[in-house]
């Protein structure tokens, strides 16, 4: 059974059974770690957390041309990694030297040409990179979001390799959801490896496209997630595969199996069910499994992914459930400065047990170059 309280347009999700595990107050490194019980405060908490180690913003989505069956699917991370815990929360009276770290990964999947397009850029705080802590204000790179003001919902610019760019207005259908026991999503046993971790699953997004020279009107749904953490893999886990679903009928899927250093899934991996009111249902590693059925191997990196995978799950209510996804273009890898931290990040569909397409997908399979896990703690 679940328990959710509804506050302030925020859904909060409580588990009534496990085990609780007391995160510390700071990491090894000096971050903060997030707190049980967090009560967060909006627009602030929107915007950055700079005592904490690790933080992202995250959007992706499929979106389709007007009056057309050309679609897309397209991916905008901004990370922010905090330099010495000392003075990473510090400022000066200009807008560089403040010890944090800005990434940015744009990424877009032309659909019916099968082509993918990424690219990464890496900098310092300062003219070009900075994220506003007071309320959703990012400006990294080529990724840029704003909170409306007058209104519910943000703008997202994302600018691509070659002149190209997507310009969207993204609007909550649903409220935001908070994942996790007591606001604390588990990264694994150790203590500190824990998120605040929030979520519109479902966003209405209308835009345009720049794209191959041409201005095309797109429209179609997102989904955001704002994750902050000081330590986001806990002892001997070495990547994960994750999947966020929109399904047909209103409701949304997120999936993840935490991958152990053996390829076994860890005991806090989940899925949750979020229906069309934006309450939550969940269950852990226990309940469900997630069977790797087709392999894609990368002439780039040589890096060989699952991006083909069956998730077989007990409804607490429903019984037995299967989500099959499958990628719309197979190369969808996603690598940057450093080869081995490459990651496949894609836009799929979903099928159920008998064959039948039910909903569309993005599905992530990150830490198969090695090393994920000491970068992010």
């Amino acid at each position: 059974m679940i328990g959710v309280l509804p506050f302030f347009g925020l859904i909060l999700v409580l588990p009534l059974w496990g085990e609780w595990i007391q995160p510390p107050d700071y990491s090894t490194k000096g971050y903060l770690v997030p707190s049980p019980d967090y009560v967060p405060s909006f627009p602030q908490d929107h915007g950055a957390h700079r005592a904490y180690g690790l933080e992202w913003w995250y959007w992706v989505g499929q979106l389709k041309k007007e009056n057309s069956a050309e679609s897309f699917g397209f991916q905008s991370t901004v990370f922010r990694l905090a330099g010495d815990p000392k003075e990473s929360t510090q400022t000066t009276g200009s807008s560089f030297g403040n010890r944090q770290l800005y990434l940015a990964h744009s990424a877009l999947s032309d659909l019916n040409q099968g082509r993918y397009l990424h690219t990464e850029r890496v900098m310092r705080e300062g003219w070009q990179a900075r994220a506003d802590s007071q309320s959703m204000s990012i400006r990294v790179a080529g990724i840029y979001a704003e909170k409306f003001k007058d209104q519910p919902g943000h703008r997202l610019i994302t600018r691509y390799p070659n002149g190209g760019r997507l310009e969207l207005k993204l609007l909550p259908i649903k409220p935001l959801i908070r994942f996790g026991e007591r606001g604390l999503s588990r990264k694994g046993d150790d203590p500190a490896s824990v998120s605040w971790y929030w979520s519109y699953t479902r966003l209405k997004a209308i835009g345009k496209l720049f794209y191959e020279g041409k201005e095309i009107k797109v429209q179609g749904e997102a989904w955001m997630d704002h994750e902050i953490s000081s330590s986001q893999l806990g002892e001997g886990l070495a990547g994960w595969d994750w999947t966020c679903m929109q399904l047909l009928d209103g409701t949304e899927v997120k999936a993840y199996r935490l991958r152990q250093d053996d390829g076994g899934s860890d005991r806090w991996s989940a899925v949750y069910w979020i229906d069309h009111e934006g309450k939550t249902e969940h269950v852990y590693a226990d309940r469900f499994s997630w069977v790797e059925k087709k392999e894609w191997t990368s002439p780039k990196t040589g890096l060989t992914y699952p991006n083909t995978v069956q998730i077989e799950v007990e409804h607490p209510r429903r019984g037995r459930l299967v989500y099959l996804i499958e990628p719309l273009i197979e190369n969808q890898e996603f690598y940057g400065l450093q080869a081995d931290n490459a990651y496949w990040e894609g836009a799929c569909r979903v099928l159920d047990g008998e064959g039948e397409v039910i909903g569309k997908a993005y599905l992530e399979l990150a830490g198969y170059g090695g090393g994920l896990g000491a970068r992010l703690n």
